[in-house]
């Protein structure tokens, strides 16, 4: 079953545009929402919520369409925005006690548990917390609600490194501890990445590059170091010559019979890591829509 799928959905804000968008995100998984900064992921994340309106296309949660008029769906879901906007006044005790009303699902022992591992103080108004102290309280208040679906924006942005490791280990234990959870996040952390994601979806400029499994992608693309570097393009390659006698290839049976039949020895082949393979895909030097990783 799917938590979630999008059928078509177009979301226009004046010259910019996003999607069209087809997904499906199985239940029990954690998809990571990779994108450059304008290039909607945020905008994604609202649409799902009904935070924004699509132009176009559908929406579907927990099996059923989504309707705007008809919210009972929200109190399956918990959300963290990248800031707590409107709450500048408010200290993190009145939040508590404001979002325990609306979420039947808040958990305060687990939240006075958060608080006190990354030492959020409770009683200062929002605007007097630093940066990555309001991010904390912001994640915090997320982890603490016992949802179905939990929708992170930048879950680890601004936080110090214990911070980090801290909410990436209690989203891992979450998970562990409830096949059915799904969370869904946007990062630019690939640390954060490489530990939760078990699918990325990826956007350029608001097109949708594709979905697909992290592990997949991984092991589809092997880097090589060759004797000599051919003039030509190799079959099955999607980076040649950039560093030396170098070549990436997303096609290994292609690529090396190539190599083979023009007398090219292999000195080294190594996996590529999602910390080359992600820029590559953002900067559209590999054409993700040509390649089988996406068929």
């Amino acid at each position: 079953m799917n938590v979630m799928e999008l059928k078509g959905v177009v979301k226009q804000i004046g010259d910019f545009t996003l999607g069209p968008i087809d997904l499906e995100i199985p239940t029990g998984s954690t998809c990571a929402i990779i994108g450059d900064n304008g290039s909607g992921k945020s905008t994604l994340l609202k649409l799902i919520l009904g935070l924004a309106k699509e132009n176009e296309g559908k929406i579907h949660l927990f099996g059923s369409e989504r309707i705007h008029s008809d919210d009972r769906w929200r109190s399956r879901v918990a959300y963290q925005s990248q800031t707590l906007k409107g709450c500048d006044r408010l200290t993190g005790r009145d939040l508590e006690k404001l979002i325990s009303k609306f979420s039947s699902s808040f958990k305060h022992t687990s939240f006075r548990q958060y608080v006190r591992e990354l030492d959020i103080p409770l009683n200062k108004p929002i605007i007097n917390l630093s940066e990555g102290v309001h991010k904390k309280l912001n994640v915090a208040l997320t982890l603490a609600q016992d949802s179905e679906l939990t929708i992170f924006d930048e879950p680890t942005a601004h936080m110090d490194i214990h911070a980090q490791k801290f909410v990436i280990s209690e989203m891992v234990r979450q998970l562990e501890e409830d096949s059915s959870k799904t969370i869904l996040f946007a990062s630019h952390q690939l640390d954060d990445i490489r530990k939760l994601a078990d699918y990325l979806l990826f956007i350029r400029k608001g097109v949708f590059l594709g979905m697909v499994e992290k592990d997949e992608l991984s092991s589809m693309f092997i880097r090589y170091w060759v004797d000599t570097l051919p003039h030509e393009k190799v079959p099955g390659t999607v980076m040649q010559g950039k560093q030396g006698h170098e070549l990436v290839s997303i096609d290994k049976k292609h690529t090396e019979n190539a190599l083979e039949k023009a007398g090219i020895k292999v000195i080294q082949k190594t996996k590529v890591e999602l910390d080359d393979i992600i820029p590559w895909i953002l900067s559209g030097e590999v054409q993700l829509k040509k390649s089988p990783v996406f068929n």
